[in-house]
């Protein structure tokens, strides 16, 4: 069974950002995600369409995410930031 996994708005995502995995502020980092490096990554969703004939179709559809690569006093840490990115108007 998975971990759980904390979810919030991405609006909270620069104030969430400064507070380490183990829940202490983090020192040498102000929470501005855009001072920090953007990077990409390409995967893919894929469903067999038919999946009880031999004759199945697999379909795969892009998923673009993006993160953030910050640094603080600790060294350097990753923030996914996809949902984050496409806000509109801060």
């Amino acid at each position: 069974m998975a971990p759980f996994v904390e979810t919030w708005p991405a609006r909270e995502l620069e104030f969430r950002s400064q507070v380490s995995l183990k829940g202490n502020k983090r020192k040498g980092f102000d929470g501005d995600l855009k001072g920090c490096e953007l990077l990409e990554m390409l995967q893919y969703k894929c469903e067999v369409e038919k999946p009880v004939t031999r004759e199945s179709v697999t379909r795969c559809w892009p998923i673009e995410r993006m993160f953030r690569r910050c640094v603080d006093q600790n060294g350097g840490f990753m923030v996914e930031t996809t949902a984050w990115e496409g806000k509109k108007g801060g």
